[in-house]
């Protein structure tokens, strides 16, 4: 994936269009419902430059009084962020992304509390921290193995009683463990 594309996909706004797109096809005015906080122009320039490198298409154009109301849709294909989209950027990209990233997820959870009422206490949350000591090999088994995940539910067609879900990993390098003591090694005795 080249640098172009990376840093079209880790863009704040862009990002945020293209995962609102994952989940429906939308039109330009119901991504703006959801992204309230982005300046019109800000979320048309984004829109454009993503219809632009086919991360996303018009799957349908309706006539509203004057003007054309275009339907968009993800092409999911051309969204995927794989390992190297992350690397091919900055570092200040790649923070950008992670703080969008964990933007969604609170933004995503303080909507449905003060749209669900008492209701949220039925559903199943789930959020969980583990720190994990992964060979390069081990780690590259992890991500095939959540992408098997990924995979499985993505391909559920939907149905009536259905609600929608976000689930989102992260998998990050972490510096925060103190070096192995060779003395409480097992290959120590």
């Amino acid at each position: 994936m080249s640098n172009e594309r990376a840093r079209l996909l880790l863009h704040p706004v862009r990002m945020r269009v293209v995962i609102a797109l994952s989940a429906d096809d939308l039109t330009t005015r119901q991504i703006g419902e959801l992204l309230k906080d982005v300046p019109q122009a800000s979320l048309y320039r984004a829109i454009a430059q993503l219809h632009d490198a086919e991360i996303i298409e018009v799957v349908s154009e309706t006539r509203r009084g004057g003007a054309i109301e275009r339907t968009y849709s993800m092409v999911a294909a051309n969204a995927v962020m794989t390992p190297d989209t992350f690397t091919s950027g900055t570092p200040e990209e790649l923070l950008g992304a992670a703080q969008t990233f964990a933007d969604l997820i609170v933004q995503s959870t303080a909507e449905h509390l003060a749209v669900g009422g008492d209701a949220w206490r039925e559903d199943r949350f789930g959020m969980r921290h583990e720190p994990l000591w992964l060979t390069r090999e081990q780690r590259d088994e992890l991500s095939d193995d959540l992408k098997a995940v990924f995979d499985k539910h993505l391909q559920r067609e939907r149905s009536e009683d259905a609600k929608l879900w976000s689930m989102m990993v992260a998998v990050v390098r972490s510096q925060t463990a103190p070096p192995l003591d060779p003395a409480s090694s097992p290959s120590a005795d």
